[in-house]
């Protein structure tokens, strides 16, 4: 390694590898498409615009909850990924934990 390369502050190399190495030690899958040309298929979404996973999402919720039919689970998807009446990241994503921790319900 050049010493150059050993002093390299940047954001890659001191924040995203070490939480993906933490991440990782966890059990998490890590999809590290960096140095690739990313494709919406790639990273589990339809087009870049998607934020979450839904697929993804919805095979988990599915894990977690396999007595649910698979119109419950659209609807669950539904409820989590929804427009907010907040305002802010912050606001947002305080409800969305609380539809987790509350025992989000369907019919």
């Amino acid at each position: 390694m050049k010493p150059s390369e050993r002093y390299k502050l940047d954001e890659r190399n001191h924040v995203e590898i070490p939480l993906l190495e933490q991440l990782s030690g966890l059990g998490w899958e890590i999809i590290d498409l960096t140095d690739e040309k990313q494709t919406p298929a790639d990273t589990f979404r339809d087009n870049f615009t998607e934020v979450v996973m839904s697929k993804v999402l919805c095979e988990q919720l599915i894990n977690i909850n396999p007595w649910l039919e698979d119109d419950q689970v659209e609807e669950v998807a539904r409820q989590l990924t929804a427009s907010f009446s907040g305002t802010g990241l912050i606001e947002n994503n305080k409800y969305v934990l609380h539809l987790l921790l509350e025992n989000t319900s369907v019919s």
